[in-house]
């Protein structure tokens, strides 16, 4: 602190009047402490008046106390902001309270220049500064300290709870994954049984041609399913694996969706469905066109294989320059509990979905499937389809694409992909 001096013949003036006086000159020295603390490392980013924040006017609650003034404000309150804008500075406590140390030490120094240079000054007037320094020192740490605390509570409860809600979905992924797990387990050991019934028969010599050719369709059927299952499982954990990264190119999507509904039209009039498309020619985006062909492949044989009859509809359209939107939707049964209740936690609809099935909620909703004596029964959807919506949504996620599905009993099932125009990995 520089040395001041003062003609002989000078009044002593009033402390407070000295005191407001030397504000600036306060609130200078005091920054010049904490910049050559090592303990205090954000001061040197604050401009002025960042730094100095409320203390000018805790500066004049001291003033006014030590006149006998009304305060202007509460001395706490105000402490209570100056820790609120340390906090979101970025102050460290140790920082905090180091301040506040330097603040108290600053105000002292300054009472023993005023003593020094006006040796007349009344000790009483000293003394009862001095109790005041202090105690609006306590005051500031009281009420700086404690914000800075219940903040930084606070912020420890926040990530203590995204971490607990983290912990719980990795828990319930990994029981949806148990769920898919199992009753793919269950599907596999059907098929099996069945492959292991028809090849036992085929061997009996007493078998007619006509029962020999049955049991061959069986086994082949049975064959063909267990292989598509298991495909879907390997599928399936590469992507959980992070081994199926996504490949760019420029492609025009509308010629792949032509191309892919047309391929598919020979099983729809077999199942003697009707499968309609309805898009834009073309459609030029920047995204991998093979895990597209597959998302779409998933769905569109979901959608021709669970729907006993009526239409399947696929159709794209261009939403905006940076996405398009692909939709298949179905005159189904809509999706059966079990398929629901395994990929309702990771199929959330978008906040932007438009519902487009009247009287049918937005986003995956629970389903119960006509019984089997009922007129307008079909026969329940196999567990499979189950691993190729998971499939679907693991896909959606490596192209950043957003996935809405929207079913309802007799309403059938509407699966609603946003793609992005230009995907950049």
């Amino acid at each position: 602190m520089n040395e001041l001096t003062i003609p002989a013949a000078a009044s002593t003036p009033e402390l407070t009047v000295y005191l407001f006086a030397r504000r600036d000159a306060i609130l200078s020295n005091w920054r010049s402490a904490c910049e050559t603390d090592a303990g205090i490392h954000t001061v040197s980013t604050l401009s002025t008046e960042e730094f100095n924040d409320r203390v000018p006017l805790l500066l004049n609650i001291l003033i006014q106390r030590l006149r006998g003034e009304d305060e202007e404000a509460d001395p706490i309150t105000v402490a209570r902001e100056h820790g609120l804008h340390r906090w979101h500075k970025g102050y460290m406590l140790l920082e905090l309270t180091q301040e506040v140390g330097h603040l108290s030490q600053t105000l002292a120094e300054e009472l023993e220049t005023y003593r020094a240079l006006y040796p007349d000054a009344s000790p009483n007037e000293l003394m009862r500064a001095y109790q005041e320094v202090i105690w609006i020192s306590k005051e500031t740490v009281e009420g700086s300290v404690t914000q800075y605390d219940e903040l930084a509570t606070a912020a420890a409860m926040s990530r203590a709870n995204t971490l607990q809600a983290a912990l719980e979905q990795v828990n319930e992924l990994a029981r949806q994954r148990s769920n898919l797990l199992r009753t793919s387990s269950h599907d596999l050991r059907s098929s099996f049984s069945v492959i292991q019934g028809a090849a036992f028969q085929l061997d009996m010599e007493n078998q007619s041609q006509e029962e020999r050719e049955m049991l061959m369709e069986m086994l082949n059927r049975n064959l063909t399913n267990v292989q598509s299952m298991l495909q879907s499982l390997m599928s399936l954990a590469r992507l959980d694996a992070g081994q199926d990264l996504p490949e760019i190119s420029e492609f025009d999507v509308a010629k792949l969706l032509h191309a892919l509904v047309d391929g598919a039209q020979a099983l729809a009039t077999e199942r003697g469905l009707t499968l309609l498309a309805d898009g834009p020619d073309d459609i030029i985006v920047s995204s991998d066109a093979v895990k597209v062909q597959r998302i779409v492949q998933n769905l569109l044989l979901n959608a021709l294989t669970y729907t006993a009859s009526g239409i399947v509809s696929v159709s794209w359209v261009r939403e905006d320059k940076y996405r398009w939107i692909l939709s298949v939707q179905d005159s189904g049964p809509g999706l059966p509990d079990d398929v629901v209740q395994n990929v309702a936690v990771f199929l959330k609809p978008t906040q932007d979905s438009t519902k487009s099935m009247d009287g049918v909620p937005s986003g995956l909703n629970h389903t119960k499937l006509p019984t089997p004596e009922s007129p307008s029964a079909t026969p329940p959807a196999r567990r499979g389809e189950g691993i190729g919506l998971h499939i679907v949504k693991r896909l959606c996620e490596l192209l950043d694409a957003n996935l809405d599905i929207e079913t309802g009993p007799g309403k059938g099932t509407l699966v609603r992909v946003r793609f992005l125009i230009n995907y950049k990995s």
